[in-house]
């Protein structure tokens, strides 16, 4: 008997990363929407949220390694002078409209109601109702990375 027929083989392939920049934007604000619920979970346990990320650092030996390098998450809730706590998604580092009125924040009451708000937000960036704040968001913020065109210096 073959060791390959003892497996369970199958035509499974891994899923690509969305190429428009609708979908990447999508997966963007999905992926800090979940950043946020576990950031909001740590602390109403009482506990710091570590995250991490990769990054390349030069070694006592001069020689580039990957090293893992903690990270800052910003909160996006808060609470407003009368104590009623508010969420705003963020895309970058600005606030995305959630409606045409302009209006980026969520009134969400009280602290403990907030994780149902953002499984709400969750569900509605996965059905694409926020597509339209997400192209215009990620076009503004293509347009601040843009690079600028080769003018020769004067000497």
């Amino acid at each position: 008997m073959s060791v390959l027929k003892t497996l369970k083989l199958g035509k499974a392939t891994p899923t690509a990363p969305p190429n428009d920049a609708k979908g990447r934007a999508r997966a963007k604000v999905l992926a800090h929407l979940e950043q946020q619920k576990a950031l909001l979970l740590a602390h109403l346990e009482g506990r710091s949220l570590e995250v991490t990320r990769p990054v390349y650092r030069s070694n006592d030996a001069g020689e580039r390694v990957r090293v893992m390098q903690p990270v800052h998450v910003r909160r996006d809730w808060f609470t407003d002078g009368a104590g009623v706590v508010h969420f705003m998604i963020r895309y970058g580092a600005k606030a995305l409209p959630l409606d045409k009125a302009g209006n980026t924040a969520v009134e969400v009451g009280q602290l403990d109601m907030l994780p149902s708000a953002i499984d709400t937000l969750l569900a509605a960036v996965a059905a694409g109702e926020l597509d339209a704040q997400l192209t215009t968001a990620a076009q503004e913020r293509g347009r601040a990375f843009k690079r600028r065109s080769a003018t020769p210096k004067a000497v």
